[in-house]
């Protein structure tokens, strides 16, 4: 039986997905399976996909009309015989003694979920980016592994809810009967946090053991423009889970922060027509589901969020937009003044004129 069942859904990553499975099958650690779950690509991940399976055989292959990452995870976890499940996207990169030293860290600790650190690569220029923020050390509390109650609050910016940087005991999962939810964006927040803060035991590794790749055109989180609510979806499921278990009381105030938080970093990198839906039904509607509006401005870990959520709440979208783009311009302006001022200053020139003798000695030698 395999140690750890890695999944990984697959979408028209041909660019990509040969890295990607070099860096599972390279791996230090041998017992493994690998569930590629192709999920309808139309390039060539499938033959990619055939030529990798045929020379390892811990390599398994699934199938699926295209559906969406979630749908594919859960397909892949339906077959998954491994002790623990890991989770990778099909176009990021694990490190060769990642699953090896993450199941060492979770059996040590004797954890349910275990969660490593993470950075990121511009796929355009290579170069990469610490993440400080995919495990909040200021939140941690001081005892680990820890369970979520031991965080004394903000309980829901400790991780990212993302599944990558995170391995996860198949029997607690299997327990919790917690699946993704079928969206096309952001699908993977209710399972990871549902499990995170049902866990028993949570435990940490400083190690950075995960390379998300960014600036990628076909990543769908560069077009949730087309899934601007799906945040609001996982929200809401999200809070419901919580009454359902029963802990919703303790987690009310956290709950709510996050939900203000994460609405205004939606609002703030979508654009067009989808940014005008989304400040919309916050307005209308989702402001007063998450109970954000029941609160004052004492309530939140960070009180410039409430002043924009009131801000939010007596405006219209038309008027923040013109108000962006005054800030704009203004800014353009400042820049265009600056550049005018350097341009006309006495060291600008005599450093023109020093680069200048230089360009026209080889002009002359040429």
């Amino acid at each position: 039986m395999p140690l750890v069942s890695v999944i990984i859904p697959i979408y028209n990553q041909e660019k990509h997905l040969r890295e990607c499975l070099d860096s599972v099958c390279n791996q230090s650690l041998r017992n493994i399976e690998v569930i590629c779950v192709n999920d309808g690509s139309t390039d060539k991940s499938w033959s990619i996909l055939e030529d990798y399976s045929e020379k390892d055989p811990r390599i398994h292959l699934l199938s699926q009309k295209n559906q969406g990452a979630g749908a594919a995870r859960n397909l892949g976890m339906k077959v998954a015989r491994g002790k623990y499940l890991s989770f990778l996207d099909s176009d990021d990169i694990f490190e060769p003694l990642m699953l090896e030293n993450m199941v060492q860290g979770i059996e040590k600790d004797d954890a349910d979920v275990l969660v490593c650190r993470s950075d990121r690569f511009d796929t355009n220029t290579g170069t990469r980016e610490s993440m400080p923020w995919s495990i909040r050390k200021d939140l941690l509390p001081n005892v680990i592994p820890f369970n979520s109650g031991d965080v004394k609050n903000n309980f829901f910016e400790l991780f990212v809810w993302w599944p990558w940087d995170k391995l996860f005991r198949k029997s607690f999962i299997d327990s919790l009967k917690i699946r993704y939810q079928n969206l096309r964006t952001t699908n993977d927040l209710f399972f990871v946090c549902a499990s995170i803060i049902m866990a028993e035991r949570i435990s940490c590794v400083p190690d950075v053991f995960v390379h998300q790749r960014i600036n990628l055109k076909t990543s769908l989180s560069s077009t949730r423009e087309k899934s601007w609510n799906n945040f609001l979806t996982a929200l809401a499921s999200l809070k419901e889970y919580m009454l359902e278990q029963q802990i919703y009381p303790i987690f009310q105030q956290d709950f709510i922060n996050y939900c203000l938080n994460f609405s205004l970093w939606h609002l703030d990198t979508i654009k067009g027509h989808s940014f005008t839906l989304l400040y919309q039904a916050l307005k209308e509607k989702w402001f007063h589901e998450f109970g954000v509006m029941e609160h004052n401005r004492e309530y939140y870990y960070c009180p410039e969020n409430y002043d924009r959520m009131k801000e939010i709440m007596d405006k219209n979208p038309e008027d923040i937009l013109f108000e962006r783009i005054q800030r704009l311009e203004n800014e353009r302006n400042l820049l265009a003044f600056d550049l005018y001022n350097i341009s006309c200053s006495f060291s600008f020139k005599i450093g023109r004129l020093l680069t200048m003798i230089p360009r026209l000695i080889r002009d002359y030698l040429i």
